[in-house]
């Protein structure tokens, strides 16, 4: 894969930019792993953030990480699975991190957010919550995803995310 000046621009100016980058040689555009947008998107959060947000971000990094592990083949078709399996007997730990790209969290990240999966307390939960929004938002800044997979990201999320309607404040 060969840089362009607008790469080596970025890496100056240390923005953590994870967009696609076009092989000149192949002309083909190739786009980061999941385990590489992840790192993207953590790292630097985790490093600015104070001991107990710190502690919460890490513990959403290994459960989404998990997650994507355990959910994510059951959801893919037979010959992606047949692809997990072959890498799993060389080396088992994130296989999915590290075999796809951006469209594959982008389409399971509203499930992440299920009664079943989400912590009992506020903190973890709502931690939780910015970060799936902000993956998305991340994904779709970076152009990694198209606007209609955004879109269709946003509206699994409000689904999944049903608050009940405000009825205002009642008066005696």
């Amino acid at each position: 894969m060969v840089l362009t000046v607008a790469d080596s621009r970025r890496c100056r100016q240390c923005t953590p930019d994870v967009g696609g980058r076009v092989d000149t040689v192949r002309m083909t555009v190739s786009t980061p792993s999941i385990h590489v947008l992840l790192h993207t998107y953590f790292e630097p959060k985790i490093r600015r953030a104070k001991a107990e947000r710190r502690e919460r971000l890490m513990h959403v990094d290994k459960r989404l990480r998990r997650y994507l592990e355990s959910e994510v083949p059951g959801r893919l078709c037979s010959e992606c699975n047949t692809l997990i399996a072959a890498e799993r007997q060389f080396s088992p730990y994130d296989v999915v991190a590290r075999l796809f790209d951006a469209r594959v969290p982008l389409a399971n990240l509203p499930r992440f957010l299920t009664p079943d999966l989400l912590p009992a307390d506020a903190l973890p939960r709502r931690t939780q919550f910015e970060v799936v929004r902000g993956l998305g938002r991340m994904l779709a800044d970076d152009e990694l995803v198209d606007e209609d997979d955004y879109r269709a990201f946003e509206a699994a999320v409000s689904r999944v995310v049903q608050r009940p309607p405000y009825r205002g404040r009642r008066w005696r």
